[in-house]
């Protein structure tokens, strides 16, 4: 039911930050004795609302490339924020013509020109919700524009490649400066490569990214500003993946000591390369670290270390790990408009911490967000919607197409039960729990029916049944089927309650954790499932709600079992791979198998002889990663798919969500509309949010 509750909201008045509370309508569930439990349809949504911001004839998007396909023109002046202004005027800045590089980032905005100041407020749930920030500052060398399909210049001015993709040479821009001034140069990337890629205690086992052919990436420094990458084979995708979150940059990497660069001028002093192990281990202690590297990171940290320098447009002042993490512009930000205003428009970036995503949807129902794009539940939609002209907000819907919503990953490799093990490894077992899934109520629970209840294959024809689409009798719900295979590998005996038993008399238990405060209710998910589970085919399933940044370290051990989550669009698999292949640092279907991959060997278990889809999978992926043709890379893209299907892992419940619902405050300007979402280009970041803008700051807080 929906009850009218009472919630605080922040406003503005005359500068100071005030607390009062506003009523909105909230959905409430209350216990009532029933003789049959029947979960509603929701109402259909209204696409057709006022407040629903309509896809445009034609997409008009920021871009940093005129018509004729050239780069805008360096500026012939320059303007900042007053907020700069008056810093310059006190002596505290130079003025911004010498903050610049030579060739700054030309940006034209979706719009038009904006206008400098206010805030832009968001939500965040906890230290491990990092890229909520890090998708929008976008710290990569290189760039993708809007759509997500084309490489184009970011902190590097430019990159040339020669023919067989072995080696690239990247030019950063001549006198960019960190956000403390500092210049960048390439004494920062090979810092970097020699202090940090190849230290053995901040870098164990090298990124996936650094190793072709069985070696790692040679790095050399040309200039101060140029630099070579050399590879011993061909590596076709290694601009795409610059560009992409894979490689990123030291705000997005930076604690894992990865990111391609890293300021030298701040961390050499916690390097025993630079100050001594004695003295780097003593600083460390004195912090409350156990040793120097974990305290190297944590100063690599941008996130949770304010202290940082950072090339991004905005640099943090509040720390992750509070109840309020804070930015404010860069000063030396690399980026200006095509009339010279340095970016970014808006001042500062607060967001505050949300005990967990039915409070954040809640803020954002007041009012208390500038622009959220990220945790909106889409079941909400229809509340959204009754309050958006009183609170005043606008609603956008970002598109992720080809793409899982909530995939139940099984890890093939979990060791905990041998013999729980050798099911999790059969494909037939995997195929009986997807054909006991009722994926249309999931559908219609959890994403107003708007999904698709598919698989990954859809679009790809099955040879071997005309028609129909490779794997698409599996994801169909058939409990009957799925009963006589259980029975058939084994698990026919049942135990008083009615769940399944293994050969050996043990009750085989399906573990589901479950990321909480992520981009979908999860662990509500993973509880229908197990229900469902139970009563259509006999199957015990254990929930288990987990904060994400455990999660991630437990999967890291191969403690978990399976893992629900989504999948990258389908066109980009082989570009970030971790979700559907257990490569380049991804093991969602068997952990052990990706450490094996991205070993060479050393560790892990070689799929081979367990499970040669799998096997035929990382073999596919390394000649992807070597061959410049795309005919054959397209081939191969659709093969490692198709694989994923036959191996029935991951199991999808609802494909295609078309929609990330975004939540813009009426006066934000420069967002466009129909806003592809991805991963690999980092939405919102792929919307370029230096160049929003807030027309009148106390009407963006409701006022």
């Amino acid at each position: 039911v929906v009850e009218v509750v009472e919630v605080e909201k922040i406003v503005e008045v005359e500068g100071e930050t005030k607390i009062e509370v506003v009523e909105v309508e909230k959905e409430v569930v209350k216990e009532v004795e029933v003789e049959v439990v029947v979960i509603p349809t929701p109402e259909p949504v209204r696409v057709d609302s006022p407040h629903i911001t309509a896809d445009p004839e034609e997409n008009i998007w920021p871009t940093i490339y005129d018509e004729n396909g050239n780069l805008f023109p360096k500026p012939d002046s320059f303007q900042e924020a007053p907020l700069l202004a008056a810093r310059v005027a006190a002596g505290e800045l130079p003025p911004v013509e010498e903050r610049l590089p030579e060739n700054p980032l030309v940006l034209k905005p979706t719009d038009g020109i904006g206008k400098y100041g206010g805030t832009w407020y968001r939500g965040f749930t906890g230290p491990a919700d990092g890229q909520n920030m890090e998708r929008p500052l976008k710290d990569h060398l290189l760039f993708y524009e809007v759509s997500g399909s084309v490489v184009q210049p970011n902190i590097a001015e430019s990159w040339t490649q020669n023919e067989d993709a072995t080696e690239f040479t990247f030019t950063l821009r001549k006198g960019h400066k960190w956000s403390d001034g500092h210049p960048f140069t390439t004494a920062d990337i090979m810092f970097w490569v020699d202090h940090m890629l190849h230290n053995e205690e901040l870098n164990p086992t090298k990124p996936a990214w650094t190793q072709k052919g069985g070696e790692t990436l040679q790095f050399e420094a040309i200039d101060e500003q140029t630099f070579k990458v050399t590879s011993p084979e061909p590596y076709a995708p290694f601009v795409s993946l610059v560009a992409s979150v894979i490689v990123a940059g030291q705000h997005t990497r930076g604690d894992g000591a990865d990111g391609l660069y890293a300021p030298r001028h701040y961390l050499e002093q916690f390097h025993p390369d630079f100050v001594g192990l004695d003295e780097a281990n003593r600083k460390a202690e004195e912090a409350g670290f156990e040793n120097w590297f974990t305290y190297f990171n944590d100063r690599n940290h941008a996130n949770a270390n304010p202290d940082a320098p950072m090339l991004t447009a905005w640099r943090v002042t509040g720390s992750i790990n509070t109840n309020e993490w804070s930015f404010e512009r860069n000063p030396y930000y690399y980026g200006v408009d095509t009339e010279g205003n340095q970016l970014p428009y808006i001042d500062r970036v607060v967001l505050t911490l949300a005990q967990n995503l039915e409070v954040l949807n809640l803020s954002a129902l007041a009012g208390n967000y500038t622009v959220m794009g990220r945790h909106i539940n889409i079941a909400k939609l229809p509340l959204f919607l009754e309050n958006a002209e009183s609170v005043g907000y606008r609603i956008q819907f970002w598109r992720q197409p080809q793409s899982g919503i909530a995939n139940i990953y099984v890890n093939e490799t979990w060791d905990g039960n041998a013999e729980i093990q050798s099911y999790l490894q059969n494909v037939e077992f995997r195929r009986a729990l997807s054909l006991g899934i009722e994926r249309d109520q999931i559908n219609e629970v959890f994403f107003l029916g708007i999904g698709q209840t598919s698989g990954l294959c859809q679009g790809y024809p099955d040879p071997d049944n005309p028609g129909k689409y490779i794997g698409e009798d599996d994801v169909q719900f058939n409990p009957d089927r799925a009963n006589a295979i259980l029975d058939e590998i084994g698990l026919s005996a049942k135990d008083g309650d009615g769940f399944r038993l293994m050969p050996s008399g043990e009750r085989l238990t399906v573990q589901l954790p479950s990321v909480v405060a992520a981009f979908e209710d999860y662990p509500a998910i993973n509880e229908m499932i197990a229900r469902q589970w139970q009563v259509n085919i006999g199957i015990h399933a254990e929930v288990q709600s987990l904060e994400r940044g455990l999660h991630g370290d437990r999967a890291l051990l191969n403690e978990l079992m399976t893992t629900n989550w989504e999948s990258s669009p389908r066109s980009t698999t082989l570009i970030t791979p971790q979700h559907l292949l257990p490569v380049g640092g991804g093991g969602n279907t068997g952990r052990l198998y990706g450490d094996w991959h991205q070993s060479s060997g050393e560790t892990g278990i070689d799929p081979a002889g367990i499970n040669d889809l799998i096997k035929e999978q990382m073999v596919l992926y390394d000649e992807s990663q070597s061959t410049a043709g795309p005919d054959r890379y397209n081939e191969i893209l659709q093969r490692v798919v198709e694989l994923n299907c036959l191996n029935v892992n991951p199991i999808t419940t609802v494909m295609n969500k078309p929609t990330y619902v975004a939540i813009i405050k009426n006066n934000v300007r420069n967002i466009p509309n129909a806003l592809p979402f991805s991963y690999h280009n980092q939405t919102s970041g792929n919307a370029f949010p230096e160049q929003w803008w807030i027309d009148d700051e106390n009407a963006m807080m409701g006022k």
